[in-house]
């Protein structure tokens, strides 16, 4: 039996990048919550996914689903990539770049990382509408 790895942290974030110097992962803008004014509409930009992983054992496809609670529709998905290794006491950090994410309605969706077919971990994302002369 393949152990799945272990999903230690999750985060969305307006920029991540590596600082040249120290080698650490630099995340700024962290959110849970999307806005805007009217629906549908789609958030205005990429966004960068901070997904920190360990007991990664040989070739694991990793990918990402984003998907509205409210319907069960997976609105946004990203291709697998491999990620490999041959020490699962290592941690492994990865920066992704996800697509703008469609908000078809105010409600809860769900931001997902899957190793293969099963989900290892998530983060929910509630989208709101902003109302006239409020912000």
């Amino acid at each position: 039996m393949v152990k799945k790895p272990v999903l230690q942290a999750l985060v969305l974030a307006d920029h991540i990048y590596v600082d040249e110097r120290t080698k650490k992962n630099i995340i700024a803008g962290t959110f849970s919550r999307l806005w805007t004014n009217k629906f549908p509409a789609m958030f205005g930009r990429t966004t960068g996914a901070y997904i920190c992983l360990t007991e990664v054992q040989g070739k694991v496809p990793i990918s990402l689903r984003y998907t509205d609670l409210k319907t069960n529709e997976v609105l946004l998905s990203t291709e697998a990539f491999t990620l490999q290794s041959g020490n699962p006491l290592a941690t492994h950090e990865l920066i992704v770049e996800v697509p703008p994410f469609p908000m078809p309605h105010a409600g809860v969706y769900v931001f997902e990382v899957y190793a293969g077919a099963e989900a290892i971990g998530s983060l929910r994302l509630t989208v709101g509408k902003v109302e006239q002369g409020k912000q």
